[in-house]
């Protein structure tokens, strides 16, 4: 099996501790079913009226500040069109503008709104709230061991190398 190191200052390393072949394709089936289920159950405590790909889009967007719909694309997965259309939805719902790209003029930046800004602050706490409650009853040293796993868990969320499914020898 692996064994997953954090450091205390967020650095992820990997020990080769496999016992055999077959801990990585466990663990991921089991990660995968999980971070499923879990988020099926957050995605019940409201969606704002927004699709999954809107709520997506808007907290990268939230997040990174100001961004080119390529960028975009990129921190989202998805292709050009596919980007293009979900911030022309948040666009006619008032939550994204586009602004001027004060490097280029020739290229515009996707940026939040306030009305983006209040409707994702809102998702995010009634969206906490029903998360909170299942943190809640987990005992003391269940928590501290989500609080470690959360940066590695963060570092796979934000793995956007399209080797990444490759595996690791």
């Amino acid at each position: 099996m692996s064994r997953i190191v954090v450091r205390p200052a967020g650095a992820v390393t990997k020990q080769a501790v496999r016992a055999n072949g077959r801990a990585d394709a466990e663990t991921a089936a089991r990660l995968r079913l999980v971070v499923s289920r879990l988020a099926r159950a957050v995605r019940q405590h409201g969606a704002a009226g927004l699709t999954p790909s809107q709520v997506s889009a808007l907290a990268t967007i939230e997040e990174f500040g100001p961004i080119r719909m390529s960028d975009l694309a990129a921190r989202e997965m998805v292709g050009a069109p596919v980007a293009t259309r979900v911030v022309a939805s948040l666009e006619e719902l008032g939550h994204v503008d586009r602004v001027d790209d004060p490097t280029d003029g020739r290229a515009c930046l996707i940026a939040i709104t306030e009305g983006g800004r209040t409707t994702i602050a809102a998702l995010w706490n009634e969206r906490a709230a029903g998360l909170s409650g299942r943190i809640g009853r987990l005992t003391p040293a269940q928590l501290a061991l989500l609080e470690r796993a959360l940066p590695v868990l963060e570092v796979l969320a934000r793995d956007t190398d399209p080797s990444s499914s490759a595996p690791n020898t």
